[in-house]
This record gives C-alpha cells, structure tokens and sequence, in this order.
C-alpha cells in the first residue's frame, strides 16, 4: 500500500504538503502545476485515492422545519424495501435532513436502492421527493442526510414554496 510519505519522497515535496493537497485543506496556496503533479503521481503509483476526505459543500440554504413524512426504501430496481415514518428536520432545494426514523425492518438494504419521501403537512404533502442517501447519524434514533435525485419542474417550484414560507 502506497503512503503519502512515498509519494512525497518520489516528488521532493514534505508530507505535509502531499497531504494538504490531496485532503484539500486550506492554508498554503500551491501551484496547479504542483497539485497535479501530486494527484498524477498519486495515480500512478497506486494511492488509494478513495481514502481522501470529501468536504461536503451545501448546494442550497437549508430551512429548520418539523414535517412528518413517511419513508420508503427502494431497491434500485424499484422494488419496495420498507416503509416507515421520519420527521424532515432540515430542507434545502437539493436535500433533506430526516430524524426519528422508524422502519419495520430497522435496517437499509445491501444493495443500491434509492428513498421516497412523502410529506405529510402542508405546503410539502403536494410533493414526492426521491433521493439518496448521503449521511448517517446514529446517536439515538437513526438521522439520514438525503440528496434529492432530480424533480420535475413543478416539485421544484412547490418546494421553493414551502421552503420561502
């Protein structure tokens, strides 16, 4: 297994260095000329590049918000997995933050599989909103990050809605 030392060593550079630019930190300013150089290297002698830390950047404002909604787990290939409730505790235009969840089967499938949520107040029940889930929390009931999938335009319309009122 490749390390961040290594790919230092075979560049001339500090791993400190290496490291900044491969998780993205803030701080010293590099060359693009450098920083491609890093990745490049990276690559070629085999780095596990999936290790790094993503920074998660918000696309849309979030809005505070309490809205039951029931939860339904799909398998890619549309088949239903389960169905439950959560409460939708955060909404962006490109997401969702879910709490005090409760499946029947209490757990998500293996496989890929995608989630419909289904708002039960208004202004929000006159919308379907698919996705995938992106973040889990599990201190006390079970918290779920969901990335909307894309909408029609009259979803997003009435989500800009709810969201503004």
């Amino acid at each position: 297994m490749v390390t961040q030392s290594e790919i230092a060593r075979q560049l001339g550079l500090d791993v400190s260095s290496v490291n900044k630019i491969l998780n993205r930190r803030s701080g010293p300013v590099f060359r693009n000329e450098t920083v491609e150089r890093v990745f490049d290297v990276a690559q070629r002698m085999g780095y596990n590049l999936d290790k790094l830390k993503h920074h998660h950047r918000r696309e849309h404002p979030r809005r505070p918000m309490k809205v039951e909604a029931e939860l339904s787990i799909y398998k890619k290939d549309g088949d239903l997995f389960d169905r439950g409730s959560a409460k939708i505790t955060d909404l962006s235009l490109s997401g969702a933050m879910v709490s005090e969840v409760l499946l029947p089967q209490n757990a998500l499938p293996v496989d890929p599989f995608f989630v419909r949520l289904n708002p039960r107040n208004r202004p929000l029940n006159e919308i379907e909103l698919k996705g995938e889930i992106v973040r889990m929390d599990n201190k006390g009931r079970m918290k779920y990050g969901i990335r909307f999938l894309p909408m029609e335009k009259e979803d997003i319309k009435h989500l800009k809605k709810a969201i503004a009122s």
